[in-house]
């Protein structure tokens, strides 16, 4: 037992020195979501709409009939964006001046108003772009001078002074840091963990009695609780980085906090739960890459021209503040809904498409017909993705997927003009 024992451990300290495909892991991840996800819960769920890209520029050396659909709205004409953002900053300058009147004496905040008064600009701003406002939010400023960081408790964020102190003068990267903690919410994360601490727990008390086999027990539920908080992280990173795009917060400006993280003394990764900040990196830089930062900075602009200015109180703990929800939202298609799985393949394909990163694009979009057969857009991409490995190559494999796609995007649009003109092109 104690062979199998020790066996059990190397296989736990070992590290892969293997390349990750971090879509690949945020697509796991979103197939959690949709079970731990905590933005249908309250609501009566009902089809959204949706609308092609058309208005959006592209590689324009490529085939591209900018038909794929990612349920993007139209685009707000800029002369009313203008006037209603007008408008909104009236509420906004109200606003300030009481905050500018407000103290937080607290044994364990003392933040001023003005410090609140930029997250709620930030955290509003967010929550608006996204159609978050189904609920109330709560953001707080804790005392902690030594220990950077922050973390979120169902609609609660709570940021330590020395983080928040550390970017006060970047809201990108305090918008990442709210975003990153809206996104552990929405995904379920705190309510995903519950049944794991319990058998974690359960098991360490097996191990201190010092029953063997409650070591090895504990040995592999705290190895997959390590890995499931990781990934955990990979996801809220990615999942934030969405929410700020939409909100049009700076992604660049905003990674200043992962190189701030990678200053920071790490604990080794098989003792910590989460990740090394230079393979977050990797993950956010890697996931943005397939990214639609253009196109969703419109969403957001759509869904801020929508919707009003929301109100912030103190909260009743005198530490924190309240950002108001909008009864409008209950029963209502508009609030955010995670990506599934299908979508984050579609979309990747796509991006991979027009990034000119051809056997990437198939890659994903196989991935997508796995579980979905029924974009006959996806099937047109993968044709031309096909088509363009041929010219590339040469390889006559290519020239018969790419008819092969085409055919399967025939059968579900027979009557699609961009999909008769590529079967007749090949």
């Amino acid at each position: 037992m104690k062979k199998v024992l020790t066996v059990i451990l190397a296989l736990i300290l070992c590290q892969s020195s293997f390349a990750r495909d971090y879509t690949k892991l945020q697509v796991k991840e979103m197939k959690h979501a949709q079970k731990y996800g905590t933005t249908e819960r309250s609501f009566n769920i009902m089809p959204q709409n949706s609308v092609n890209i058309a208005n959006f520029n592209v590689n324009p050396s490529i085939k591209d009939p900018k038909i794929m659909d990612f349920g993007i709205k139209e685009k707000v004409d800029d002369a009313k964006y203008k006037a209603k953002i007008a408008e909104d900053n009236k509420e906004y300058q109200k606003i300030a001046k009481a905050f500018g009147k407000r103290t937080v004496d607290n044994y364990n905040a003392q933040a001023k108003g003005e410090n609140y008064y930029q997250l709620y600009r930030i955290a509003e701003k967010i929550i608006r772009a996204n159609n978050l406002d189904y609920q109330t939010w709560r953001i707080g400023i804790y005392r902690d001078a030594d220990s950077p960081n922050a973390y979120s408790t169902n609609n609660y964020i709570a940021i330590s002074s020395s983080l928040y102190d550390t970017f006060i003068d970047n809201d990108d990267a305090l918008a990442m840091v709210v975003g990153h903690e809206i996104g552990h919410a929405l995904l379920g994360h705190a309510q995903r963990k519950v049944p794991m601490a319990r058998r974690l727990a359960k098991s360490a008390a097996l191990a201190k009695s010092g029953s063997t086999i409650g070591m090895t027990a504990y040995a592999v539920h705290k190895r997959k609780y390590l890995i499931e908080s990781k990934n955990m992280e990979y996801a809220a990173d990615v999942e934030g980085a969405k929410l700020i795009a939409k909100a049009g917060f700076d992604p660049d400006k905003a990674m200043d906090v992962i190189a701030f993280f990678e200053t920071l003394p790490y604990d080794k990764d098989f003792r910590s739960d989460h990740p090394n900040p230079e393979k977050r990196k990797e993950n956010l830089t890697q996931n943005r890459q397939m990214f639609l930062e253009d196109e969703w900075k419109e969403v957001g602009k759509y869904n801020i021209y929508n919707s009003k200015v929301l109100n912030v109180v103190q909260s009743s703990d005198r530490k924190s503040i309240v950002i108001s929800g909008n009864p409008r939202r209950l029963n209502s298609d508009g609030y955010y809904r995670p990506e599934t799985a299908s979508q984050i393949y579609a979309r990747c394909g796509y991006k991979a498409y027009v990034n000119g990163q051809f056997g990437k694009s198939i890659e994903y979009f196989n991935e997508l017909f796995k579980i979905d057969k029924s974009n006959a857009s996806a099937y047109l991409y993968a044709s031309y993705a096909s088509e363009y490995l041929y010219k590339n190559t040469g390889k006559k494999a290519y020239l018969e997927d790419a008819k092969s796609y085409a055919k399967s995007a025939q059968i579900l649009e027979p009557n699609n003009k961009y999909v008769l003109e590529q079967i007749n092109s090949l």
